[in-house]
């Protein structure tokens, strides 16, 4: 059984992440930040539980740069 491994996240306008979901593989949370951030515009990250490393990161429509 695949265990979720990577995170996803969206920087809130206070500055603060908000956990949105978790997916086990890597190319599947990819897909994931664009259809977030082409739904709601935002910053948005992947990050991975094993490195305890952001791993991917998009932006889109007025986010907040970090």
């Amino acid at each position: 059984m695949l265990s979720a491994s990577f995170d996803i996240l969206r920087r809130h306008q206070d500055g603060s992440l908000i956990w949105l979901e978790s997916a086990s593989e890597l190319d599947h949370a990819k897909t994931r930040l664009q259809q977030l951030s082409a739904g709601v515009p935002g910053e948005y990250f992947v990050f991975d539980q094993r490195s305890q490393q952001i791993v991917a990161k998009v932006s889109s429509g007025t986010a907040p740069n970090a």
